[in-house]
Formats: structure tokens, sequence, C-alpha cells
């Protein structure tokens, strides 16, 4: 039993040593004497018969040795020969910042007989002897300055990003502009802006006091915001009403713009009262009443409603001035009459406004 087992062992080794022949693995180098940080490449092949599979290893570590880096791995490449072998071929490039002698590892490629058979074989190349050295300097030869950087021209390459970079900011912004004039704009199915109803400006302020009113701002703790919008409703009547540039302007400066108009002294007084106290709540921190909070929105809704009366009557005692002056006539003397009336009527409406 034991003489059969043995020529079993030796049937065995003499079966894989002819397997063995049939496998090929070499690596090599052009030259032996490589630079510190100049590349040098390694060509790989592995010949094994047809049919048989090869799982070639994919290098995936960036180093070969603890001397050796690997700087690029080159396509894997299969041929066949005439004697119908498949030969396997890879080109590595390499580098070393070591000096003197160093060694190239052996380099492991696997191997099977098929694709599906569990038995996997290794062939090894031979470890290649390397010696590195630095580049020669020659101390004969004088010291030369430093040459300056070299400017190399802009290319349309380097360029095109930018210029597509701001092309698409620029039809972002143009689209984000659009939107919002869309949005605040309104238009119809057929692209026709909708207009909305304009309200005049007294028909608004009566309203934003309603609302105001009605929201109680002070008495939820806001008093602040109340007496912010309080004074805005107050500046845009008076700029809509009156043509005063009110919204930009402060309190002295409303107060003495509207002197001209000539708005009843009970009117005026109850505006500047409002506005003062308004002021001394947002940059001065008072601490507004309710009495006083309730007393402001009564006095602001006072004025708007008698300086539209006075306004109205204003323009209706402008046109009467004018619809009652007397027909021109040929006479110097009914001329001269003319003047006088013309001229005393200015003066009114002047001061009317």
């Amino acid at each position: 039993m034991k003489r059969w087992f043995l020529i079993g062992m030796a049937l065995l080794a003499f079966a894989f040593g002819l397997n063995a022949q049939n496998v090929e693995v070499e690596g090599k180098v052009k030259s032996t004497d490589v630079q510190v940080g100049k590349p040098f490449t390694l060509d790989l092949s592995l010949k094994v018969p047809y049919g048989w599979f090869v799982e070639w290893n994919d290098f995936m570590q960036d180093t070969l040795s603890e001397q050796i880096d690997i700087l690029k791995r080159g396509n894997v490449e299969r041929t066949a020969d005439a004697d119908s072998n498949v030969i396997v071929k890879q080109q590595l490039t390499l580098m070393t910042f070591d000096t003197g002698q160093i060694q190239l590892p052996a380099v492991g490629l696997t191997y099977a007989r098929s694709f599906d058979d569990p038995m996997r074989m290794q062939a090894f190349t031979e470890p290649i002897g390397l010696y590195a050295t630095t580049m020669a300097v020659d101390t004969l030869q004088p010291y030369k300055p430093i040459v300056a950087p070299i400017a190399a021209p802009i290319t349309m390459k380097e360029v095109f990003p930018w210029i597509l970079a701001a092309l698409l900011a620029v039809l972002l912004g143009l689209g984000i502009w659009l939107f919002l004039r869309r949005r605040k704009t309104r238009v119809d199915e057929d692209g026709n802006v909708i207009k909305g109803p304009v309200i005049p400006p007294y028909d608004k302020a009566v309203g934003e006091l309603k609302r105001l009113r009605e929201e109680k701002m002070w008495q939820s703790g806001k008093v602040k915001e109340y007496f912010s919008s309080l004074t805005d409703i107050a500046r845009e009547y008076i700029e809509g009403q009156f043509g005063v540039n009110a919204v930009e302007m402060t309190t002295d400066d409303i107060l003495d713009e509207i002197k001209p108009l000539r708005f009843p002294n009970e009117a005026y007084n109850k505006l500047k009262e409002t506005m003062e106290v308004a002021d001394l709540v947002k940059f001065a921190k008072y601490s507004a009443t309710a009495l006083e909070s309730d007393t402001c929105l009564n006095h602001l809704t006072d004025f708007v409603n008698e300086s539209y009366a006075h306004y109205q009557q204003s323009m209706s005692s402008s046109a009467s001035s004018q619809t009652n002056s007397p027909l021109p006539s040929t006479s110097s003397q009914t001329k001269n009459a003319d003047c006088v009336t013309q001229s005393a009527t200015m003066k009114k409406e002047v001061s009317n406004v």
C-alpha cells in the first residue's frame, strides 16, 4: 500500500512539473542603473497554454515595495504566439527616492487551468537588483543663476471654464430677475399685464388705519411695530396725496414741508404729536401708555380726514375762482382790471395750497 502511495505522489509531481513547463513568467527593466526621482519601467509578462485563466494582479497599492513607488499602470494586453499560448503583458512605471543598492522584489502573477478551477497557482518573477544614483553634477562648471519661471501663454482650454461659469451666472441672474418681475407683475393667458385698481391715497390710508386698529398690535405687546406701522401710513398718505417726499424725510422735515399747505392748526398739531411720540418709541425706547397708543391712532385718523377735507375745499375754491374770472375786454381799462383780477386769483391759489 505504501508503495502505491509513493508511486502516485511521484506521478502527481511529474504531472505538475509538466504543467509548470508550459507557464513562463518574466519581469525585466531596460537598465539596472536608475536615477533618484526619475521614472523607469518594469515589463511584466505571463505565458500560459490556450484556454487557461489568468487572474492578473491589479497593483492597487501605490508602492511595489518600501523603496519603489508605482507611478503609472499600463494597459493589460493579451496576445497569442504560434504555439497557441496566451501571453499577458503589462508595463509599470516606477520611481525610487533611495540611493545605492535597491532590490526590485519578485512579482507574483496568478493563473489557473480554467476559470472554474478552484485551484489558483502563482508564478513569480525573479528579483532584480538596481543601483540608484543621484543626478551627476559637474563641479567644474561655473554657477548659473536660477532661471525665472517662464510665462506660458493662456490657452482657450484654461479660459473656457471661466467663460462658461460667467455665462451661467449671467443667465441665472437673468432668470431670477425675470422670475421676480413676473411674480410682481400679473399677466393673463395672452401675456398682457393685468393692472389692478389704483387706490386713492386717502382711501388707502383710511383702510390701513382701520386694519391697524383691528390687529390690536400694541395690546399684544408689539408697541414698536405698532408705531412703525402708524408712521408709515402717515408718510405714504402725505406723499401720495400732497406730493411731499415724506417717505424719505424725518419728522421735522415733514412738518416743515407741509406748513405751506396751511392745514387747520388742530389737524397739524395732531399729526405732530403722533409723529413725535412714535419717534420716542422707535428711537428712544420710550414706553407709551395704552392711552397714548390709542390717542395717536385717533389723532392720525382725524388728521387724514381733516387734511383731506381741507384739500377738497382748496381745490373747489380754486376751480370756482377760475370759473368766475371776467371775460377779456378790448378797452385798455378792462384789460388792466382783468390783469388785477387774475393776479389776485393766483395769489389766493398759492395761499390756499
